[in-house]
C-alpha cells in the first residue's frame, strides 16, 4: 500500500516533467526558412491559401492574468502519476504551477519569470533556481510563448502571440479535412512548428517536427476549447515527445479559468533550510523518488 508520502514524492516528478517539456530544447540558430506548401495547387505568392480563413480569424483578445485550478498527469513507461494542481499566469511575466496531491497541500512549485526558472522540491527541501536559458539550449522562447502553449496559442517564437502586428509573419494553408495549419514563415535551425486549427477555428495542435533526421518530435494536442472573455482557450492539453527512447506524455486538464484578477507571485528562492540542486545536476531531484 503506497502511503500519502510515497504520492507526495512520485509527483515531485510532473514539476520537471512540466518544465523540460514546455522549454523547446532544439538547436538555436535563427535562420529563414522556406514555408512549406500544404496545398501547392490553392496557394498564392503570399503562401495564403485561396480556401483559407483570413488570419484575423485566429486571433485572440489580451489578457493581464490567469488563473485555475486543474489535474496534471504523467506517463513515462510506467505507471501514470497524476495530481492536482494550481496555475497563475500573468501576462508577459510569470508562470506559477503548484503541486497539490494531497490535501491541497503544495508540495512542490515551478515558477517562470523573465529569464529564470524556480523548482522547489518542498517534501525534499531542495530547489534549482537558474536561467531559463539552461532548460532552452539558446532557443529565444519567451514567457508568453510559454503561455501561449499553455493556453492553446499561436505565436511566433522569441516574439509573441499571433496579433495584428505578426499577421504577416504567418502563411496560412488548407490540409485533409477542412483543417488550416498556421506556420510562421521564419523558422529555427533544427526544428519546424506550425499549429493546427479544425474547421470550428479550434486550436488541434502545436506540431514541432526536428529537421534532423532521428531527433524526437514534439507535439501538443488540445480539446475542450471554450470560448472566455480573452478568446478562445483550450480547456486540456498533452504534450508527447520521447525521452530517452521513450514515450512521454503530459496531460493537463483545468477547471474553474478566471482572468484579469491582481494577484502577486512569490519568485524568491527558499530560505537557507533548503538545498540548492545546480541546473546542470537536475537529475539529482529525480534520485530517491520512489515509485
Amino acid at each position: 500500500m503506497i502511503n500519502a508520502q510515497d504520492i507526495m514524492s512520485r509527483n515531485c516528478l510532473i514539476i520537471l516533467a512540466i518544465a523540460v517539456l514546455m522549454a523547446t530544447t532544439s538547436c538555436s540558430k535563427k535562420i529563414a526558412e522556406p514555408v512549406i506548401e500544404i496545398n501547392n495547387n490553392a496557394s498564392t505568392n503570399n503562401g495564403v491559401s485561396e480556401s483559407a480563413k483570413p488570419i484575423l480569424t485566429y486571433f485572440q483578445p489580451d489578457w493581464t492574468s490567469f488563473k485555475s485550478g486543474g489535474n496534471a498527469k504523467i506517463e513515462a513507461g510506467g505507471k501514470p502519476l497524476s495530481s492536482s494542481m494550481q496555475m497563475r499566469m500573468q501576462r508577459g511575466k510569470s508562470i506559477y504551477v503548484s503541486l497539490r496531491p494531497v490535501m491541497g497541500i503544495e508540495v512542490a512549485k515551478m515558477v517562470i519569470s523573465d529569464d529564470s526558472i524556480l523548482l522547489v522540491d518542498k517534501l525534499h527541501k531542495r530547489y534549482m533556481h537558474e536561467k531559463a536559458s539552461l532548460l532552452t539550449n539558446g532557443v529565444p522562447v519567451t514567457v508568453e510563448n510559454l503561455q501561449d502553449i499553455f493556453l492553446g496559442r499561436a505565436f511566433e517564437l522569441g516574439i509573441g502571440s499571433l496579433n495584428q502586428d505578426l499577421k504577416d509573419d504567418f502563411s496560412v494553408e488548407t490540409a485533409d479535412g477542412g483543417k488550416v495549419i498556421l506556420k510562421p514563415r521564419e523558422q529555427f535551425k533544427g526544428f519546424d512548428y506550425n499549429f493546427v486549427y479544425d474547421k470550428k477555428n479550434n486550436i488541434v495542435s502545436l506540431d514541432v517536427t526536428p529537421t534532423k533526421q532521428g531527433a524526437s518530435t514534439y507535439s501538443v494536442t488540445y480539446g475542450d476549447v471554450k470560448g472566455t472573455i480573452a478568446g478562445k482557450v483550450a480547456g486540456s492539453l498533452k504534450v508527447s515527445t520521447t525521452m530517452g527512447g521513450k514515450a512521454f506524455t503530459l496531460a493537463i486538464d483545468y477547471n474553474d479559468m478566471k482572468w484579469n484578477e491582481e494577484f502577486t507571485v512569490d519568485t524568491k528562492a527558499p530560505g537557507s533550510k533548503y538545498t540548492r540542486v545546480r541546473g546542470n545536476d537536475i537529475m539529482q531531484l529525480l534520485s530517491g523518488v520512489k515509485k
